[in-house]
């Protein structure tokens, strides 16, 4: 089995890539950069053979948000899909499967969400979510079997929030972001991994999936659990209007947050291996501990 992937460097698609060799023994191949902004006949030409294409590509949303930066979001996810879906749809030989990502961005902080709603964020999230997803939509899910994972908050003692603010909580300087309140739909790398996996051996799982774990959580719980985990206090929280001044309008990643349950994934025998925040937490930092 070739499988090819972009953003094969990142948190996911590092560990995702070795998994699949072990899993599948797959010849990975690297997606770079240059073939998903060239020439579509290109890059067409060099995933050609691959049976299986996961599309991991973006850029980093924790910044500031400046008209330069979220031009980079927007472009490193839409316009990059927009050329693989076209690439793939010019090959004579279709993959079996495409796995393309989302995010939970994509729904509104007010209701709680499973795949069949649509009570989208209209906002900067939001619109680039829903136009990350058109292009496979539109281009690929007629012809090829397409999966769509909206990937919630994700928990690795390898990178993201976990891994960032672990070292800020061992010293006792964490706490809440703004209020607390905001939703915090998290989901373990190990869990993420997996579902990758058993979508490729299930050849009856396509469409939309909520990436997420089925707790509810708030920013509040996962600042509470770490500081536990670690016996520390948290006291140290991060005021809203210090974090609009940092990142602007991208304070929203930290201070709006969705509920959302993956009901379609647990529909289909799907089994998590951290289903709770404290399980998730208390795995990565008992790992992070032995391996310093």
């Amino acid at each position: 089995m070739k499988i090819g992937i972009t953003g094969s460097s990142g948190l996911v698609g590092s560990q995702l890539s070795e998994r699949l060799k072990k899993e599948f023994h797959a010849d990975i191949l690297k997606i770079p950069r240059s073939y998903l902004y060239g020439e579509v006949q290109s890059l067409s030409e060099y995933i050609g053979d691959c049976d299986v294409i996961i599309n991991l590509a973006g850029a980093s949303i924790v910044c500031r948000w400046t008209s330069k930066n979220m031009k980079r979001i927007y472009d490193s996810r839409v316009l990059t899909t927009r050329n693989l879906t076209s690439a793939i749809a010019l090959m004579d030989k279709k993959p079996k499967l495409v796995i393309s990502t989302s995010a939970v961005g994509i729904y509104d902080s007010i209701h709680t969400h499973d795949e069949w709603s649509t009570h989208y964020s209209n906002d900067f999230l939001g619109n680039l979510c829903l136009d990350w997803e058109k292009p496979v939509i539109e281009k690929l899910a007629k012809d090829v079997r397409t999966i769509i994972f909206r990937l919630g908050i994700i928990l690795s003692g390898h990178g993201g929030v976990l891994a960032r603010s672990l070292p800020i909580f061992r010293i006792g300087l964490g706490g809440k972001l703004g209020d607390g309140k905001q939703a915090f739909p998290f989901i373990h790398i190990d869990d993420l991994i997996n579902a990758y996996v058993y979508a490729i051996s299930n050849t009856k799982i396509l469409g939309v999936y909520n990436l997420v774990a089925p707790q509810l959580t708030s920013n509040f719980d996962y600042t509470k659990e770490l500081g536990n985990t670690v016996n520390r206090p948290t006291i140290f929280g991060v005021p809203s209007a210090v974090l609009r001044f940092l990142f602007k309008n991208g304070a929203n990643v930290f201070l709006s947050g969705q509920k959302v349950l993956p009901q379609r994934l647990l529909n289909t025998g799907f089994r998590f291996k951290y289903p709770k925040l404290i399980q998730a937490i208390s795995s990565i930092v008992n790992y992070s501990s032995r391996k310093s």
